[in-house]
């Protein structure tokens, strides 16, 4: 990997988009700083943004967690263009708690909330399924869920994909993106002990892939909600599927690590996406992320520090890069990567896999 520049500013969770590279300081606001040169373009601080979740349409996405707000900021100049409360979203009889997961796709912010009920109440909670207007920050619907609803969101092809841990086990749900009316639900797992949560999602060529922490990774027809294969790795304990899965060229990889821990070791795993039969593993010092496909190889990089490629037909890693002394924080934009390398500055280089 060859560095191009680095910039005073430390990300957590950067994004690239539209030539910027968006994300959250240290210093708890958002900041955007030029992707090709890594000047800083601008610094948002109002407390009420303090996650950033994502960019739609020329607007940068952020939550609060504290205060239950969403909002849009133009990602040219850096200044707010809306901003809405958790209570346009919250249910009669319930008070905002947390935004458990936050999804910006096709114009729209999609959010998983939970929500505190009235003292006395036989149940601790509620949770929600809500859609606003990405432009605008109007809310389009929202859907109760009675249960506990997993943390993992995915929207595609105009469909609403996530889980709910219910009394009689875990069902994966699809939801239609713009009224919110249920599609069809899959029982993903019967066990009322412990049914399991969703932990990651995608979808491809019709089909929906998902990973729960049970270790399980299950393929389901995207329009009627049927099941067509199961996968499992031969591994010791139960590890959790991470996000994200990536999908290509007929195969799902993957990666699992512990669900005790986020920083003991990990797999990468690629199977057939149309029969769920393993193609191979790889063993990871510590839990890896993947982060796409370059040139016949695959990314990936863990929280040992350290940015992988893998042969993606035979999974051998033959380069390996230092990106930090810890879990970085990277995104790719095409063979560019920008990472936090441990140092407190933002790092932006370019990957070869030539030796070149």
């Amino acid at each position: 990997m060859r560095e191009q520049w680095s910039s005073d500013e430390d990300f957590w969770q950067p994004v690239a988009a539209h030539g910027k590279v968006v994300g959250e300081g240290q210093d708890g606001a958002l900041h955007a700083v030029d992707a090709g040169s890594g000047d800083a373009e601008w610094t948002y601080d109002d407390p009420g943004a303090s996650s950033f979740e994502g960019v739609s349409e020329g607007l940068v996405v952020a939550s609060s967690r504290e205060n239950g707000t969403i909002q849009g900021i133009d990602l040219d100049s850096g200044k707010r263009a809306w901003s809405v409360a958790a209570k346009a979203h919250t249910a009669p009889g319930t008070s905002f708690h947390l935004y458990t997961r936050v999804v910006v796709a096709d114009g729209t912010v999609y959010v998983n909330a939970m929500y505190d009920l009235p003292e006395g109440s036989e149940r601790f909670g509620t949770y929600a399924v809500s859609a606003l207007d990405a432009a605008t920050g109007r809310l389009k619907w929202t859907r109760p869920i009675e249960y506990i609803l997993s943390g993992a969101l995915a929207v595609v092809d105009g469909v609403v994909y996530g889980g709910v841990r219910e009394k009689g086990g875990t069902y994966f749900h699809a939801w239609d993106a713009d009224t919110g009316k249920q599609l069809w639900r899959y029982h993903a797992s019967a066990s009322r002990r412990y049914g399991g949560e969703l932990t990651a999602i995608a979808v491809s060529d019709g089909t929906v892939y998902f990973g729960d922490d049970r270790g399980v990774l299950h393929a389901v027809d995207a329009r009627r909600g049927t099941k067509l294969w199961t996968y499992e790795p031969d591994v010791d304990g139960v590890e959790e599927w991470l996000e994200p899965l990536v999908v290509s060229d007929g195969v799902v990889y993957g990666g699992t690590g512990e669900t005790t821990s986020d920083y003991g070791p990990g797999a990468v795993h690629a199977v057939a996406a149309d029969s769920g039969r393993p193609l191979w593993s790889e063993h990871t010092e510590r839990e890896p992320e993947l982060h796409g496909l370059l040139d016949g190889s695959l990314l990936f990089s863990t929280k040992a520090g350290t940015l992988h490629t893998a042969d993606a037909r035979a999974g051998v890693s033959p380069a390996e890069a230092r990106l930090s002394s810890g879990d970085p924080d990277a995104t790719f934009d095409g063979d560019r990567v920008y990472f936090d390398g441990g140092d407190g500055r933002l790092h932006a280089g370019r990957i070869s896999l030539t030796g070149g």
